[in-house]
């Protein structure tokens, strides 16, 4: 009996976790600092200088190339944004005329050209179960 309470319990552990997404940050180039990322549903003011994610995390930069993160999230359609904050002062540096002096990146790899991405440029899904990838090549 122990046993059986045992499976149906583990079993139940097992479907209720959410599924994870996998991201590896690559053209690291500073081996100092911290990627900050966000996560926007969407609906989320994705895009807009005053947004705030839906989801965040921090990896601590510990060398140049690759890091790799996990996050467990809900399924469905998502966005993200992350930059390098060098200087570890929690902000994205701009030069005067609001072009980023750190690096940055976006889901889909999306490569702004005159202005922030939309949503749907940068949107990616997020299964019921199993694990999704993203692969984000920073912008320098």
């Amino acid at each position: 009996m122990k046993f059986l309470l045992l499976g149906v319990l583990s079993s139940f552990f097992f479907i209720s976790s959410e599924p994870t997404l996998t991201i590896e940050i690559t053209n690291i180039k500073h081996p100092k600092g911290t990627l900050r990322l966000g996560v926007f549903r969407a609906g989320n003011t994705f895009g807009s200088t005053y947004s705030k994610p839906d989801f965040g995390q921090m990896v601590a930069v510990t060398g140049k190339g690759i890091e790799r993160t996990v996050m467990s999230l809900p399924p469905g359609r998502y966005a993200l944004a992350l930059y390098h904050d060098m200087n570890d002062n929690w902000k994205l540096d701009k030069n005067f005329v609001g072009y980023p002096k750190e690096p940055y990146g976006f889901s889909n790899n999306y490569r702004p050209v005159f202005s922030g991405p939309k949503f749907e440029d940068c949107a990616f899904e997020v299964k019921e179960s199993g694990t999704s990838y993203l692969k984000i090549k920073l912008l320098n």
